[in-house]
């Protein structure tokens, strides 16, 4: 999750947590703050609450009542209890401000605006009201009078760090992120112990690649308090980003631990979980936000969209995504017996369904089971108008032109084909192999997320199993054109070159493993060192694409053992490194290989 979006979250969040009382506190405040001090958060409601049994029109636990039920995040009960301290002193202009950050949070400005308006005119020299309602300008979009806000809080008030600290946090906003951090460290210097200071001046720093500085801050921030949920759903994101799912979670987690209502912890939770594939605690996390976010009444249609939609995707039982989801997910982790579990279950309720028959389809692939394998994609095809229906009932899909939605069905159909095209292979029915890829080819649509670059690798596979190695050359040129770093098209383009070469011959020599992109036959003989010279410079162009397979990804195995069959042929003396590194990572090399390289 972008740092800068769970900023914003906080600045609405962060509204409610600044002080909203008097500066003499009451007896009631001060026994919460002790309760607070010991970490006893939660006692300090039931306290309140059997006070203001005996004192039931004291505004002091009226508001503290408020204070703190906003402190989590139950908005309803925090707004009920200002309302009632405002029964009691209709001039309380703190009641006014934080029902005015209520309706902010509910991104209600007509109200957020008229009770903002209020708290202004009956107390016109609280700095805190104004730095708020600078906050709830920037909010609904006025920038300039949300400045103006933040600056005169300043001015009021310029020893108070809160203040620049705000002011910052709009700066960072924006996109002034000197300027932000220029207010971050004039608020630390103020107050060294100004907690948000940190986190928020952490979150520009990440926004500025500074991830190390970042994360000082942001824990700088949490050693000064350790009590805001925030700050460790600030940190989790970082770690998320980073690909630390573990840490991110542990993140996560405790910031719902310390608020049960925070709903950007929880959809930040189940984006990690999604990443994991851990589709069932996903799906308990999407909906508790949902379920926050309906009680709360919080108008924000797009969370709710975005929440809905990860739901019908995966969530819904009566829906074949949640079967077929679960199954790419353990085919993912490699279970692929786990997988087809997935997809018997799902074909269960729903025998015709394509998505699920062409999934499983994929796992019997991966399984080396092309018998099966074919089988389940040729009734994918057979069932293939299934897929335009579930297209067309994907609510992501509601306003997708028709255009979108035909790309989107060729996708799929292009991926059976494909799938199709690679049982043929690895079963050497060639010609239809050929048949079925020129099919997927077709019908790609120019789709990232298709690979489009590994059909023409598997196009040129097969050309090289029949030996028509020019078109071959043709297809993995046409793969590293659409991706230049497809590593093992480099390598399947070294064979080719290798193969067209005059005077060669293809050895006995054969790879032990069959892998989706790899040809079967690799390695050659040359029974005259004339040809060898003749054709040198194919032999150092194919050395060259070995070597930039390696520089791409250096833990693949086969372009190791490639770029040493052409290192041998060429008489390099060093071939036995990449041979045996090959061997290493996997490969069971031929025995006669193994034996030039006194192994």
């Amino acid at each position: 999750m972008n740092v800068k979006l769970v900023t914003l979250m906080i600045i609405i969040g962060a509204c409610i947590q600044n002080l909203s009382f008097a500066q003499s506190k009451s007896q009631y405040e001060l026994h919460a703050d002790s309760l607070l001090k010991i970490g006893a958060l939660d006692k300090i409601i039931p306290y309140l609450n059997k006070e203001l049994k005996q004192n039931p029109k004291s505004e002091s636990l009226l508001r503290l009542l408020g204070f703190y039920h906003l402190q989590n995040n139950n908005l309803v009960e925090g707004e009920k209890y200002y309302r009632n301290a405002l029964l009691i002193n209709a001039k309380c202009a703190r009641c006014y401000l934080n029902i005015a950050r209520i309706y902010g949070a509910k991104n209600n400005e007509k109200e957020a605006t008229a009770y903002i308006d209020k708290a202004v005119m009956t107390d016109p020299k609280d700095a805190l009201i104004i730095s708020n309602r600078g906050k709830l300008k920037e909010q609904f979009g006025d920038k300039f009078g949300a400045l103006a806000d933040h600056n005169k809080a300043i001015e009021m008030e310029p020893g108070s760090a809160e203040y620049y600290t705000s002011r910052g946090a709009y700066n960072a906003n924006n996109g002034y992120e000197n300027l932000a951090i220029t207010d971050f460290n004039k608020a630390i210097s103020l107050s060294p112990e100004a907690y948000d200071a940190y986190f928020y001046r952490g979150g520009v720093f990440y926004s500025q690649n500074r991830t190390d500085e970042a994360l000082n801050d942001i824990n700088s921030a949490i050693s000064l308090n350790d009590k805001q949920a925030y700050f460790y759903n600030g940190r989790g994101a970082i770690y998320g980003n980073l690909g630390q799912f573990d840490k991110a979670l542990a993140d996560y987690t405790q910031s719902i631990k310390l608020d049960a209502r925070a709903i950007s912890a929880y959809l930040n939770r189940a984006k990690v979980y999604y990443e994991l594939e851990n589709l069932d605690a996903a799906c308990n996390d999407y909906q508790r936000a949902r379920q926050i976010l309906i009680g709360q009444k919080l108008n924000d249609s797009a969370e709710l969209k975005t929440i809905d939609e990860a739901i019908a995707d995966f969530c819904d039982e009566s829906k074949p995504s949640f079967y077929y989801q679960r199954g790419i997910a353990f085919y993912n982790l490699k279970a692929f017996d786990k997988a087809l579990i997935q997809y018997e279950k799902g074909l269960e309720k729903f025998p015709k369904n394509a998505m699920i028959l062409s999934f499983k389809g994929n796992a019997y692939l991966a399984l080396m089971n092309y018998k099966n394998a074919f089988e389940n994609y040729s009734a994918a095809l057979e069932n293939k108008e299934s897929i335009m229906a579930e297209i067309k009932k994907n609510s992501r899909f509601v306003n997708a032109s028709e255009a979108d939605i035909l790309s989107y069905y060729n996708s799929s159909l292009a991926s059976i084909y494909f799938g199709i095209a690679e049982c043929q292979h690895y079963s050497e029915d060639f010609e239809n192999a050929l048949t079925s890829i020129n099919k997927a080819i077709l019908l790609a649509p120019n789709l990232k997320e298709l690979n489009i670059e590994t059909y023409y690798n598997r196009r040129g596979l097969i050309y090289l199993a029949t030996q028509k190695n020019n078109l071959a050359l043709n297809d993995f040129n046409k793969s590293i054109q659409i991706k230049q770093d497809y590593a093992i098209a480099y390598v399947n383009r070294a064979v080719a070159r290798m193969s067209m070469v005059d005077g060669g011959k293809q050895s006995a020599s054969r790879l032990s493993i069959k892998s989706p992109n790899l040809p079967a036959n690799v390695g050659w003989v040359f029974d005259q060192k004339s040809s060898i010279k003749k054709s040198e410079n194919e032999f150092l162009a194919a050395l060259a694409d070995c070597n930039k397979a390696v520089e791409l990804d250096k833990n693949l195995a086969y372009s190791y053992y490639v770029r040493g069959w052409i290192k041998q042929i060429l008489g390099q003396k060093d071939y036995c490194i990449d041979i045996l590194t090959a061997k290493k990572m996997g490969l069971e090399i031929d025995d006669r290989m193994l034996k030039s390289c006194n192994q």
